[in-house]
């Protein structure tokens, strides 16, 4: 191949990489990004006592409280503090942060292990647990809290799968939790 046709093809190529690499460095913020999620929960009291703790219980250990959050201000619960409030119930906490779920457990073991945002992390005063996020097939959104009101402790657990950008509501007679799970 003659000189003159070998840089033809050369520069022709070495073209073609520069736009295709303009053209990727374009498209790459399209892409969907994995950094996470943002959790927003808020924990709120009803006036009822049903659902005490008795006093002999023995307090629970919480394991596999150690998935690293990133606090963020609120965004989507911000106007349901004031309406409970307004309603009679009292808010206790209120929360939300940036995670990337954790992988949904695939043997019975490590459903018994799950791995959560802790309470303590998330500042939410005389609340002890953590707030389980995993991503399987299905996200799912799960609390396991222990809450000490008035002399008093509740504790709430329930996993359940969950639907971004959807409130969901964790029942307990004393206690509730609002959450949304909001993708970007």
């Amino acid at each position: 191949m003659p000189r003159m046709q070998r840089m033809k093809s050369t520069s022709g190529i070495l073209r073609r990489l520069v736009l295709a690499t303009v053209l990727l460095g374009l498209a790459l913020p399209a892409l969907p990004q994995a950094a996470g999620y943002t959790v927003e929960i808020i924990v709120f009291r009803n006036g009822t006592d049903e659902g005490a703790l008795a006093d002999s219980s023995a307090r629970p250990g919480f394991t596999g409280a150690d998935v690293v959050a990133t606090t963020v201000a609120s965004r989507k619960l911000g106007g349901s503090v004031t309406r409970l409030n307004n309603g009679g119930l009292r808010v206790l906490g209120h929360a939300a942060w940036r995670q990337a779920p954790t992988p949904f457990p695939q043997t019975t073991a490590a459903l018994r292990l799950r791995r959560g945002v802790s309470a303590t992390q998330l500042g939410v005063p005389g609340i002890t647990g953590k707030v389980i996020f995993e991503r399987g097939t299905y996200l799912h959104l799960g609390v396991d809290l222990l809450v000490e009101d008035r002399g008093k402790r509740y504790r709430i657990t329930e996993v359940r799968q969950v639907k971004a950008d959807e409130i969901h509501y964790f029942d307990h007679p004393a206690i509730g939790v609002l959450a949304i799970v909001s993708g970007d």
